[in-house]
Order: C-alpha cells, then sequence, then structure tokens
C-alpha cells in the first residue's frame, strides 16, 4: 500500500503469515466464518503479529478481545477490530469477568507463554 514505508511493508509478510498460521493452521479457526460469534483471547494484541491477528480473526467473525496495557495500546487494539481491551498488568480474569467473558473458545498468545500458561 502506498501509505506504507519500504520498512512497513517489508514487515508484514512475516508478521502477517505468523498470524495466520497462529489462528487457522494451529488453532484450527475455520476462516470462512464457520466460528462465527466464538471467542478469541489474543494476548499481545497490540503487538506486531497480535494487531494482524486482531484483523484476521474479526474477519473470521470472532468476537476478539485483545491485552494491553497502555491506554493508547488499548485504543489501538480496538481501532484494528477488537470488541473489548483488556489491561493484561492487572488481574486478567477478573478483567475479562467484567466484560463477561469468562471463558474463551480460543487464545492466542503471542506475549510471554510461560507466564500465562
Amino acid at each position: 500500500p502506498s501509505t506504507l514505508s519500504f520498512a512497513e511493508a517489508a514487515a508484514l509478510p512475516l508478521t502477517t503469515i505468523t498470524a495466520w498460521e497462529a489462528l487457522f493452521t494451529r488453532l484450527g479457526i475455520n476462516r470462512a466464518g464457520g466460528n462465527r460469534g466464538d471467542s478469541i483471547l489474543i494476548i499481545g494484541g497490540a503487538g506486531g503479529v497480535g494487531s494482524i491477528a486482531i484483523q484476521l480473526a474479526k474477519l473470521a467473525g470472532l468476537v476478539v478481545i485483545a491485552t494491553a496495557s497502555r491506554p493508547q495500546s488499548q485504543a489501538w487494539a480496538r481501532e484494528l477490530g477488537a470488541d473489548h481491551s483488556v489491561d493484561y498488568s492487572d488481574a486478567l480474569i477478573e478483567e475479562m469477568a467484567q466484560i463477561g467473558h469468562r471463558e474463551v473458545d480460543f487464545i492466542a498468545n503471542f506475549n510471554n507463554t510461560d507466564a500465562y500458561w
């Protein structure tokens, strides 16, 4: 796209294929909408791969919850299509409950896997 610099455009293939593989190959999400209405928690939603995953998950019809700690990062995640953004630095389980999602159908973790599992 003409709105991207060469460096930004060069970064897209790696982040995009990583997000694609995570959602559609590893998690088995149906990209044609077969999981429409299911929910996904994207940990690291404001990061490079997470920001692409938000957009792909929305295109697949999922309810997207993304983690981000700063207000600017949370706004960014919502601009990309996240239905909710929650602060991962607080009590994540409580934040999820506050938005009505005690459980989710899928989790894509793009940040600090050991800390979350």
